[in-house]
C-alpha cells in the first residue's frame, strides 16, 4: 500500500512531543563508550571512548536527544587538537542541542597514550603504553577538568632488602670467621654467594590532576616524566643486559613501601602551579603475598 502523498512526512518526536508520568530531574544522561579518533596533540591520533551526558533540568521532559550529543562529539573532536577551548565548546553544544532541557553537561574521554622510552643505558629505546582519563563537565558556564593517567614501576619491600642482606652478612661471617681475608677469596666469594631480595614487585600509580582554569593544553608527557624520575624505578621497554644491572641497581639503591612511594610522587608533584589539586593511588601487586599493598594519599593546598 503506497503511501498518501497528502500525509504529513513529519517523524514523530517523543522527547519533545510528550511529558514524563513521572515528573523528576535526572542528574546525568546520555551514552557510554562512544569509540572516535582523538588528537592528543596537533600530530598524534589515538583510538579513544567518550562517556558522553547532559543532565535533565525540566523534570516534566520525557528525554533528552541523544543522537545530537553524538554527533556534537563526533564533529567537535575527532579533527582537531583536544584542549580545554574545544572540550568547553563541545559540553556547550551538548547543553544547547536539548532546547532548554539540560543546563549542565559531562564527558569522560579514556585512551592509551604511547610514549617511545629509552633504555637506561644501551642506545636501545621501545614504546609504552599508559592508560588515561580525562574528565570534564560544564556546570554554570565553570568548566572543571580532571586529567587521570597511571604510570608502572618497581618496588622492592625494605624489609625484604634488609633481611636479605642480614642473611648474607651472616654467610661472610661463618666463611671467613677464622681466615686473613685476601682480596681475591672475597672477590670470588662474593661473586657467587649472593642473596636475593624476592619481595620486588611491578607497582601502578594512579594519578588524578584537577587542573586550573587557565591550563588550556594537557602536559601528560611531562607529568609522567616528573613522576618516573622521582620514583626512579619505571618499568622498562628494549633493554640489553647493561640496562638490566642498571635496573638492579637502582631498585636496591631505592627500596619503597607504598608510603614511601606515595610520599615521593605527592613530593614531586606540589611544585606543579597549573595544578589545583591531586590525589595519588598506589598498587603494589606483591611477589610474597596473594594479596596487594595499596595506598593513597591528597594534596595538602
Amino acid at each position: 500500500m503506497l503511501m498518501d502523498p497528502k500525509l504529513p512526512k513529519i517523524m514523530p518526536d517523543i522527547a519533545e512531543s510528550q511529558m514524563s508520568q513521572l515528573p523528576s530531574q535526572l542528574e546525568w544522561v546520555g551514552m557510554e563508550k562512544v569509540v572516535l579518533p582523538l588528537f592528543t596533540t596537533p600530530t598524534r591520533s589515538v583510538i579513544a571512548e567518550a562517556d558522553i551526558f547532559v543532565n535533565v533540568s525540566d523534570s516534566k521532559a520525557k528525554g533528552i536527544h541523544m543522537s545530537r550529543l553524538f554527533l556534537a562529539v563526533e564533529t567537535g573532536l575527532t579533527e582537531v587538537p583536544l584542549d580545554r577551548h574545544r572540550i568547553k565548546e563541545v559540553l556547550r553544544q551538548f547543553i544547547d542541542s536539548q532546547k532548554g532541557l539540560s543546563n549542565s553537561a559531562r564527558m569522560v574521554l579514556r585512551w592509551d597514550e604511547l610514549f617511545r622510552r629509552k633504555a637506561l643505558l644501551s642506545e636501545h629505546e621501545g614504546w609504552k603504553t599508559y592508560p588515561v582519563e580525562l574528565s570534564a563537565e560544564l556546570i554554570q558556564e565553570k568548566l572543571s577538568l580532571a586529567l587521570k593517567f597511571s604510570i608502572f614501576y618497581s618496588s622492592t619491600c625494605p624489609c625484604s632488602s634488609a633481611l636479605s642482606r642480614q642473611l648474607f652478612q651472616q654467610a661472610f661471617a661463618k666463611e671467613f670467621c677464622d681466615d686473613n681475608l685476601s682480596f681475591e677469596k672475597v672477590f670470588h666469594w662474593l661473586g657467587e654467594n649472593q642473596v636475593a631480595s624476592p619481595h620486588s614487585q611491578r607497582s601502578r600509580a594512579d594519578i588524578t590532576l584537577q587542573l586550573k582554569e587557565e591550563v588550556n593544553e594537557f602536559g601528560l608527557e611531562a607529568y609522567i616524566n616528573i613522576l618516573e624520575s622521582a620514583l626512579k624505578t619505571p618499568v622498562q621497554t628494549a633493554v640489553k643486559r647493561e640496562d638490566e644491572q642498571e635496573f638492579a641497581r637502582l631498585n636496591g639503591q631505592n627500596p619503597m613501601f607504598v608510603e614511601d612511594a606515595l610520599r615521593i610522587m605527592k613530593d614531586a608533584l606540589r611544585p606543579l602551579t597549573e595544578v589545583e589539586s591531586f590525589h595519588i593511588k598506589t598498587h603494589h601487586y606483591e611477589s610474597l603475598h596473594a594479596h596487594d599493598a595499596v595506598g593513597s594519599i591528597r594534596s595538602d593546598r
